[in-house]
């Protein structure tokens, strides 16, 4: 019978992300042989699940009659490789979003954030967000945003950031939980709208702020521009209509990865908790309670705080290409490509590995009208992270890539060290390319099924023409 055929099991991290939220194997798993390499079982600890990783390498099988307890949908697979052209954001409401915005800050430079303003905000997100999750080409088709806000008419380049923001972070978390077979994906608006929220005031507290011009800022200045999230937050936190969560998202919006770890989250660990426990008291003295009551919870979530979870790196990413699409005093607006590629290369120190990945794979193409990103023939530094901690940087070359940029298929071509640099404020990787040690093995590696490496640099001859230059002549050589 069909059903009891044997289908290799490419291991998508969808549905590895479903088994372990769920904490099930939903079928039995086969060796080529027909024999069952792992059971279904109901309570599935981690240590199950990882059992059924270390067989990647010998081949792991499914009968194809439990396609639908897997969540592969039989013969869909043309379907879902291809995009279309639909453009999923209406402009109409890409105008009233954007002048809304431009109002909202402007009335918040002489007056305080209000019930007025979060009501209204909270009802044009849900609209937004229930027109864009309705449409039929949801996962497949473009997000205009860039031609959208272009259109908009004239608005400031802070309002233009925070749509963006807005609808960049709203169409990652939306597509990322369709894609996921898993309880998260019938939440819909209730997990989006939050992230939605912050992402409209995230940087309202520079509105209040008196900023630094220039490129070159002292560490002065530096400190003081990242201090927006904590100001951010202070300018809703008296306001109840405004959620525990998107406050949350606000104060933390730049806190993504362990602060044991070489990383450019901002503001600082220690000092913001100081400060969350000196506006404690500052307001409950002038007899503020419900903020001071908000700031309690805000402190004590703060330390107990994931860093790194999902939304907050959404939130943080959706910022980076908002900012670098957006013309300013400082720098002219970057293409949509560009700026991918931009944020890919400084992702090492600013990202976990998943928001990148989902980042790759559900909505990079379509901000880009469809174009990939990541292209057959490109180079690529992976990272490859071991148990021991140690950590190695492979450059590879593309082979094949389909729609989903995270998965293609690279040959390795050899290793070569990073060192880590401090300038600005800001932690960089320069890639020691005397150090090229060539893998004359030119092994193959399927990215879709390999979960130890992540995409962390593309060598890109025109963002990076002289590292570029240098590697290729070392692939050459060899």
């Amino acid at each position: 019978m069909a059903e009891d055929v044997l289908k290799p099991f490419n291991f998508s991290p969808e549905i590895i992300a479903r088994m372990r939220d769920t904490q099930e194997i939903p079928v039995n798993f086969y060796n080529a042989n027909g024999q069952v390499l792992i059971p279904r079982k109901e309570q599935a600890s981690g240590d199950m699940i990882n059992k059924l990783l270390q067989h990647i390498g010998s081949g792991v099988y499914y009968k194809e009659g439990d396609e639908d307890k897997l969540g592969i949908k039989s013969g869909a697979r043309a379907d879902l490789d291809g995009l279309s052209d639909t453009k999923l954001l209406s402009e109409k409401k890409m105008a009233e979003m954007t002048e809304a915005t431009e109002s909202l800050f402007n009335e918040l430079k002489f007056a305080a954030f209000g019930a007025v303003h979060s009501q209204k905000m909270h009802s044009q997100v849900n609209s937004f967000i229930t027109d864009f999750e309705q449409q039929p080409d949801l996962m497949i088709g473009v997000i205009n945003i860039l031609d959208s806000v272009k259109g908009a008419g004239s608005s400031s380049d802070m309002s233009q950031q925070a749509v963006k923001r807005a609808v960049v972070a709203m169409a990652l978390k939306s597509r990322s939980m369709k894609a996921m077979i898993s309880k998260d994906r019938g939440r819909g608006s209730e997990a989006v709208q939050p992230l939605m929220m912050s992402g409209m005031l995230a940087q309202i507290g520079k509105s209040k702020m008196n900023l630094p011009e220039g490129t070159k800022l002292t560490g002065e200045q530096r400190a003081y521009l990242r201090k927006y999230p904590l100001l951010s937050y202070l300018m809703v936190a008296h306001e109840p209509t405004v959620g525990f969560e998107v406050k949350r998202l606000i104060l933390n919006q730049k806190r993504t990865l362990p602060e044991n770890t070489v990383t450019n989250n901002f503001p600082e660990f220690r000092w913001m908790s100081q400060t969350l426990q000196n506006l404690v008291q500052e307001n409950d003295k002038k007899g503020k309670k419900e903020v001071a009551s908000d700031i309690l919870r805000q402190l004590a979530a703060f330390k107990e705080f994931v860093v790194y979870e999902e939304d907050v790196n959404i939130l943080s990413l959706a910022t980076d290409f908002a900012e670098l699409t957006t013309e300013s005093s400082q720098r002219e607006a970057k293409d949509p490509m560009t700026a991918i590629k931009m944020i890919l290369n400084s992702s090492y120190f600013q990202y976990g590995p998943k928001v990148i990945r989902d980042f790759l794979d559900h909505i990079s193409m379509s901000l880009s009208h469809n174009q990939k990103i990541i292209k057959d023939g490109d180079l690529l530094v992976l990272a490859l992270a071991m148990a021991s901690g140690q950590t190695y940087f492979e450059v590879v070359r593309v082979l094949e890539v389909g729609r989903y940029q995270s998965r293609g298929m690279v040959q390795r071509l050899g290793v070569l060290h990073m060192s880590t640099v401090h300038s600005d404020g800001v932690h960089h990787g320069v890639f020691q390319v005397e150090s090229f040690r060539p893998d004359p093995r030119k092994i193959r590696i399927n990215l879709g099924q390999d979960f130890l490496r992540r995409i962390i640099f593309i060598i890109d001859p025109i963002i990076e023409p002289q590292l570029f230059e240098k590697i290729t002549k070392r692939v050459q050589t060899t």
